[in-house]
């Protein structure tokens, strides 16, 4: 069982569990008035971790990924932008999607700053950033989702049926409009 206890004068959260004591923050990470610790101090950026509700993420984002083979990379979606695979494809993206939520390392609002993201190193993809989103094509959003992206924390979602992921990659567009 883990709990968490405050301690009087100590800036910070102290998790117990099973008899083990982790300090998640100390003073020397969150000096007086700094809720976000030494880290963001040194680190000033426009970037708010946690759910991804905050920040505009890194924009543009560069860098390299696996390309998927021509044939693949050059498809175009499939599927209409109803209200109902919109619908489909947020699902997916906040709650339904397996081996996770996309939105845990992406973001609630896809700017790259889900949960996750802080551990990630390439950080996730900005699905918000208009100048990044239109140089990727929809078949190479598919292949990346459906085999995972080597190198980075992206896993496959092989297990999504390509309807699904077809769905999720309307509602990934959504974002930079």
């Amino acid at each position: 069982m883990m709990r968490c206890v405050w301690k009087p004068g100590f800036l910070g959260v102290v998790l117990v569990a099973g008899g083990l004591v982790a300090a998640l923050a100390s003073e020397a990470f969150a000096g007086p008035g700094m809720h976000h610790g030494l880290r963001h101090r040194l680190h000033h950026h426009n970037l708010h971790h946690g759910q991804g509700f905050m920040g505009t993420g890194v924009c543009p984002q560069v860098r390299a990924t696996a390309q998927a083979p021509e044939d693949i990379r050059q498809l175009k979606n499939p599927l209409p932008p109803t209200p109902e695979n919109l619908a489909a494809g947020e699902g997916l993206f906040t709650t339904d999607a397996q081996p996770t939520a996309c939105k845990v390392c992406h973001g609630v609002t896809g700017n790259g700053l889900g949960m996750m993201a802080p551990g990630l190193n390439p950080p996730p993809r900005n699905f918000a950033c208009k100048e990044t989103m239109q140089e990727i094509p929809d078949g190479q959003l598919f292949w990346i989702i459906k085999n995972g992206s080597p190198g980075t924390g992206m896993p496959p979602f092989n297990g999504l049926a390509d309807r699904q992921i077809w769905q999720i990659i309307l509602h990934l567009r959504q974002f930079a409009k």
